[in-house]
């Protein structure tokens, strides 16, 4: 059976599962034991999986990473950091499996040391369990299943794991004897029973598929009195319900979806084009269907928009693992909470905006949150608080990352920045503290004295702002020293089509975001002004500096009759980008800047209108060389 069509499926499954567990474990050490049920539940599903793909090593770890978890769940078997520890080492190497899959297809991996961490937890009882016990009948059951696995079988419990999986498709499992527990013992003999309640053919269906079994048996039996309880894992009637919702949904590879966005957007040009021939030659007939197709086409960019968009939990989730590891290294007590999880945003951005999030937290780990020590003679708790949360607001979704560790001492990063050499004395008095503070991501800026392996190479935050800013959107920072930090980051929902104003300048068009835009006025002499040679616009009592566009392009040709002042927001602060005039509002599929003209600042990308004609996108954070 060629199993290679399915490998893609199971490797995108198990990375899934992966998450899942880290996340559980996490819960688990923080007294939840409840999340054990969920990662029984995936280590099951890995291990049933593997099976059936044949990847021996990732069954075998799968099989003994649920032994030791069962005698956590039976008591058997304290929580603790250390414990959590080994749990989390052979998620790490089912990881490593699944990469070493995914490239070589094979399952060649060294699990030994895991193997043994864990058999050190199942040895302790493993003894106790592997008695022979009497068969005892279950009530409700009225059919039992006599199995012999063949002497060849290599994996005896494993292959009787996957049969009482395949029965609970067709019926009720009532229980099995011996019990899973001898089950998994090295002497267990490949002979058991099964008592399930359902229809004997379709029992007998599903053991006659089964394969690496020597004989079966289906005997009918009547209803006794109840001599033994068993947990019922799943009825049949909640595993009808959770495959009716697993069908509800579809795998679409990532790059089928790139590929209908940028169709998307080539039917969103061509719509533009033929609007701008149905209004230039007024052709009823033209404009009519042309309207229909809007319709259409506004209907599909927004479905197509809607299936791009992902919640933050999808990379959020990875965090607490990450923090848990990061803080046990560094000998800190921290605990993450994580707020917003459901917020959506766009595939695209939520990738770019991973690594500049990991680099945040990492920070706040490191350099915001004390030791344990320090905290208290500061009067604080031992244990740091670091709070990831996510929100829309109008248009944007703000990510926000708050530590109530030992903030920013600006002082500190002032005298680290001229040492450096990227500010100069003089530079350094003249600037505000919020300005000294955005000094941190700046490339090559580190406030640490030494570098370690988490940080103080100065390499990390300059991405944060660096990426924010490529996506559109902004980074701002405030912290007060001794009480905290946070990190507010302002993005656009999404980076493929958006709604843009068309501007003139000169003979020239060109489009900015409106998701940058605050407003737009007329340029007059009572709201222009010039104070010791540098232009603001008055905008309600407020001064706002102002750059006429035409001057930063160089542009000679054309003439405004009425100038305008577009009002941007960017890094917090508002300027007046003077054009010449506002000719449209409309959506604009961003196609990316390549080659050499990806490093030309000022612009983000260009977009192609209606009649053919290429416009540049002004990228507000870059265009004025900050």
């Amino acid at each position: 059976m060629d199993l290679s069509e399915y490998k893609q499926e199971f490797l995108q499954e198990v990375k899934e599962y992966i998450d899942v567990m880290n996340q559980n474990f996490i819960k688990v050490e923080k007294g939840d034991l409840e999340a054990l049920n969920e990662i029984f539940r995936v280590a099951h599903t890995i291990k049933g999986m593997a099976g059936f793909m044949g990847y021996k090593k990732l069954e075998l770890l799968c099989h003994r990473l649920e032994s030791a978890m069962g005698k956590v769940r039976d008591g058997v078997v304290n929580v603790t950091e250390d414990l959590i520890d080994v749990m989390l080492k052979a998620v790490d190497k089912i990881e490593e499996i699944v990469e070493k899959i995914e490239s070589e297809d094979n399952d060649d991996v060294d699990i030994d040391e895991v193997i043994s961490s864990l058999e050190s937890i199942i040895g302790e009882v493993r003894s106790s369990k592997c008695e022979k016990k009497e068969s005892k009948p279950f009530d409700n059951a009225n059919l039992r299943v006599d199995v012999k696995l063949a002497d060849d079988c290599v994996m005896k419990s494993v292959r009787a794991t996957l049969i009482l999986e395949s029965l609970k498709d067709v019926c009720e499992v009532i229980g099995v004897d011996p019990d899973e527990d001898a089950m998994d013992s090295d002497d267990f003999d490949g002979t058991f029973s099964i008592y399930v309640k359902g229809d004997r053919k379709a029992v007998e269906d599903v053991m006659s598929k089964v394969g690496e079994v020597e004989r079966f048996d289906i005997v009918e039996i009547k209803q006794q009195r109840i001599e033994k309880k068993v947990e019922k894992p799943v009825v049949k009637e909640q595993m009808k319900e959770e495959k009716l919702r697993k069908n509800e949904s579809i795998r679409v590879n990532i790059e089928q979806l790139d590929t209908i966005m940028n169709l998307v957007g080539e039917l969103v040009i061509g719509k533009g084009r033929l609007i701008q021939i149905a209004q230039d030659y007024d052709i009823p007939e033209l404009k009519e269907a042309v309207s229909v197709m809007d319709k259409a086409i506004t209907s599909l960019q927004d479905e197509i928009m809607r299936i791009r968009m992902v919640k933050v939990e999808r990379v959020f989730s990875k965090f607490p693992r990450m923090v848990r590891d990061l803080a046990r290294k560094l000998g800190k007590k921290v605990e993450l909470i994580i707020e917003g999880q459901d917020t959506e945003l766009d595939r695209t951005v939520l990738d770019e905006i991973t690594d500049p999030l990991i680099h945040i937290i990492r920070n706040a780990v490191d350099h915001g949150i004390e030791t344990p020590e320090e905290r208290k003679k500061a009067g604080k708790s031992e244990v740091g608080k670091i709070v990831l949360s996510a929100r829309r607001e109008k248009n944007n979704v703000v990510i926000e990352i708050e530590d109530d560790g030992r903030g920013i001492d600006v002082e500190k990063v002032k005298k680290k920045a001229i040492e450096k050499g990227l500010i100069t004395p003089a530079e350094a008095e003249s600037m505000s503290e919020d300005e000294i503070k955005m000094l941190i991501f700046a490339p090559g800026f580190s406030t640490k004295d030494k570098a370690t392996e988490v940080s103080g190479r100065g390499v990390g935050m300059d991405v944060v702002k660096t990426r924010v800013e490529k996506l559109g959107g902004n980074v701002k920072i405030y912290s007060e020293k001794g009480k905290g930090t946070k990190i507010v980051i302002t993005l656009p929902p999404t980076v493929a089509i958006t709604k843009a104003l068309l501007i003139r300048v000169g003979n020239e068009d060109f489009a900015i975001p409106l998701s940058s835009v605050v407003e737009a006025i007329y340029v007059t002499e009572e709201n222009y002004k010039v104070l010791h040679g540098t232009p603001f616009l008055y905008v309600r009592n407020n001064l706002i500096p102002a750059f006429r566009l035409r001057e930063l392009f160089n542009i000679k040709n054309g003439k405004a009759e009425r100038e305008v002042g577009i009002i941007v927001e960017r890094e917090g602060d508002r300027i007046a980008l003077i054009a010449d005039a506002i000719t449209d509002q409309l959506e604009i599929v961003i196609k990316p800047l390549t080659s050499f003209l990806s490093k030309v600042r000022g612009f983000s990308g260009i977009t192609i209108l209606g009649d053919g004609r290429v416009v540049p996108i002004i990228d507000v954070s870059t265009l004025l060389g900050r």
